[in-house]
């Protein structure tokens, strides 16, 4: 009988069952985005793309809410470039899919072949002994060398057998090496099985690093966007408590201003008309005739505010100068030789009192009662001082001073 030869499996059922299991989870893997171009990071290699900083615990300010936001888009960047490459590595790892399911198939083609080759010989060696021995009975072995003799030159039984023995010899080389044929195309089969199987593999490991990267990548930005939200929300409530801290001073400022304006204005309500000193109220009367309108008493209500009538002369603590309490640069606009010594000096009486008379006239002295107390604002911007020195005034003008 024939020698039945095992049925070995079809080179498509075979790299089914080798390929379809480890190619499930790459269609999941297909439909990451397309890999960019650059360098590539190693298929064991997992990317480690989230960010180091976390938020602190308690409270913090807006700058380190920042810088920390600044440290957590530094790992961002960082990320952005490990998933890049792992998507280049990703889009090198399916094209050498191909390529190796490729080299698969081939092999698996000619190790097909390789063992149809074999059995081809084997069947011929088969079909050759069974030609030999076609009658059967028991002296069938001899009637097949006979014919077989028949056929070689001489007829010589022996010689028969030798070349019998001869064609056996090479029938069995033959199939012998038809089987080690088909063995070596078996395992290079194999070999490109396992090549195709471990290429599919390495297309999914890159593709989960791909997807772990990503998702990492997602986290990282979040924080960032959270860092920076918090940056801003701490920012606003910093400058919301200066804010606040700068109205309640603004406004403790404004109350004591108001308390201490509360206060000279009572001590103001209680200056009155002094005697004015016959040299000085010369001077008053005389620097209040350059200026058309002007009271005399003015000047002299002025005069006593400032320095008493000349008795107090010394800098102020603002830096006024002078019997009329001139501010150095005022004076060097406004200063006049009212002694005519030739000289212009804000502590000489004459000089200071007319040239008082002209920076209230340049004001509006003598254009009325209104225009009188604008230019007397001028002169301190208070308006107890304006009201003291009207007052002043009316009162020495009141007693008859200036005619």
């Amino acid at each position: 009988m024939t020698p039945r030869t095992r049925r070995r499996p079809t080179t498509a059922g075979r790299l089914g069952r080798v390929l379809l299991p480890a190619l499930a989870p790459l269609v999941a893997a297909t439909l990451l985005a397309p890999p960019a171009s650059a360098e590539p990071v190693a298929p064991s290699a997992t990317p480690s793309v989230t960010p180091s900083v976390t938020p602190s615990a308690g409270a913090r300010t807006a700058a380190q809410a920042r810088d920390e936001a600044a440290a957590a888009a530094v790992s961002v960047r960082a990320a952005v470039e490990q998933v890049q490459a792992a998507q280049r590595e990703l889009g090198r790892s399916r094209a050498a899919v191909g390529s190796a399911v490729s080299a698969s198939v081939q092999a698996q083609v000619e190790a097909d072949r390789a063992g149809a080759a074999a059995q081809r010989s084997q069947a011929l060696a088969t079909q050759r002994v069974r030609s030999m021995y076609m009658d059967a009975g028991t002296d069938g072995a001899r009637r097949g060398l006979a014919l077989l003799s028949s056929a070689v030159a001489g007829g010589d039984p022996a010689l028969t057998a030798r070349v019998f023995s001869a064609v056996r010899r090479v029938d069995r080389v033959r199939v012998s090496s038809g089987r080690e044929a088909a063995r070596v195309s078996r395992e290079r089969s194999e070999q490109a099985d396992a090549g195709a199987a471990q290429a599919v593999a390495s297309v999914r490991d890159v593709a989960a690093q791909v997807d772990r990267a990503q998702g990492a990548l997602a986290s990282a930005r979040e924080q960032v966007a959270a860092l920076e939200g918090e940056a801003a929300r701490l920012q606003a409530e910093q400058d919301a408590a200066a804010a606040a801290r700068l109205a309640a001073e603004l406004a403790a400022a404004q109350a004591q201003a108001q308390a201490v304006s509360a206060s000279v204005a009572g001590r103001a309500a209680g200056v009155h008309a002094r005697a004015v000193p016959a040299d000085y109220a010369d001077l008053y009367v005389r620097a209040a005739a350059t200026c058309a309108g002007m009271r005399p008493a003015l000047l002299a209500a002025v005069g006593q505010v400032e320095s008493g009538h000349g008795v107090n002369t010394g800098p102020s603590s603002a830096g006024a100068v002078g019997p009329m309490q001139f501010m150095p640069s005022t004076f060097a606009a406004y200063g006049v030789d009212g002694g005519g010594d030739g000289q212009v000096s804000a502590a000489d009486p004459a000089d200071a009192v007319f040239s008082a008379a002209r920076y209230l006239c340049a004001n509006g002295a003598g254009q009325g009662r209104e225009a009188e107390a604008a230019a007397v604002f001028r002169y301190n911007h208070a308006d107890w001082y304006v009201a003291m020195v009207q007052r002043v005034a009316d009162e020495l003008a009141g007693q008859g001073f200036g005619g």
